[in-house]
């Protein structure tokens, strides 16, 4: 292995660990950090490119079996480790990965839709900031079988390490693509034959249990407190509810994504 022992925490190998508490450098340097054992293993299961896996020291023997040969191995002192991410840490391993490409969404250019596809199913997020939704949105969607993710304008970071850790690790099975105007992407959605969904509680909107699917489907989820933009709702080619009981008034986004995506898959 690749084994490098950090004798100074201002060494520049540990640029991307450093302060995370306080910052999201990685965001813009092409970077992300996954943090815990798990996430590690996961990372590296994807084939996504890592660069380095920072080891606290007293954590090191116990991971020689799986740490791999080809990546920079940074064992950190424990006393440390705190200092240098910014807050205190217990879990063990962290890894610095490359970020995927994240291109422009183009319906026909999407992952089996573009082959007629009639099952394919995608999400699209707009304006969806809290990372334990989108993390949890993300294991959904892996847990379903559905890779295509389109995050919107306005969107929590998808790579930021807690999204990463709510998520399990899943969003890195996942392929992501953006969009910058929203209404433009739903009409070549439709141009391309590929049904819209506004999930939302419009008076216009239809009860889930009677949704009938015809077709590829693109399930759109907005934010965690105004929900969808109107114009984007409107441009979708339906709107889909969730009725509920005991005068409750919404559900969590992500556990409204979770019973609104199963039931449109299961019927696929």
């Amino acid at each position: 292995m690749n084994i490098q022992q950090i004798e100074s925490i201002q060494d520049p190998r540990l640029d991307p660990y450093r302060n995370l508490r306080a910052t999201n450098l990685t965001r813009f340097s092409g970077r992300f950090i996954a943090e815990s054992r798990p996430l590690v293993q996961r990372l590296l299961a994807s084939g996504l490119e890592v660069e380095s896996i920072l080891v606290d020291d007293s954590d090191l023997e116990q991971a020689t079996a799986w740490l791999p040969p080809d990546v920079s191995i940074l064992v950190v002192p424990h006393a440390q480790v705190a200092e240098l991410i910014g807050f205190n840490f217990h879990r063990g391993f962290m890894a610095c990965g490359k970020r995927p490409a994240m291109p422009i969404w183009f319906p026909r250019d999407s992952s089996r839709a573009q082959d007629n596809d009639q099952h394919w199913t995608g999400v699209m997020l707009i304006g969806v900031q809290d990372p334990e939704n989108m993390g949890s949105i993300f294991r959904s969607c892996a847990a379903l079988g559905i890779r295509d993710i389109v995050l919107g304008p306005n969107c929590v970071d998808p790579f930021a390490r807690r999204v990463l850790r709510v998520s399990m690790g899943n969003a890195f099975k996942l392929s992501f693509f953006r969009v910058e105007h929203a209404v433009d992407a739903l009409r070549q959605a439709s141009d391309s034959s590929i049904e819209s969904l506004a999930a939302c509680l419009s008076p216009s909107s239809i009860e889930l249990r009677t949704y009938q699917r015809r077709g590829p489907a693109l399930v759109l989820f907005g934010n965690e407190a105004y929900g969808l933009p109107e114009d984007v709702a409107q441009a979708c080619t339906k709107s889909v509810r969730i009725d509920m009981a005991l005068e409750t008034d919404s559900l969590n986004v992500s556990v409204a994504a979770g019973i609104l995506l199963h039931y449109i898959c299961r019927i696929a």
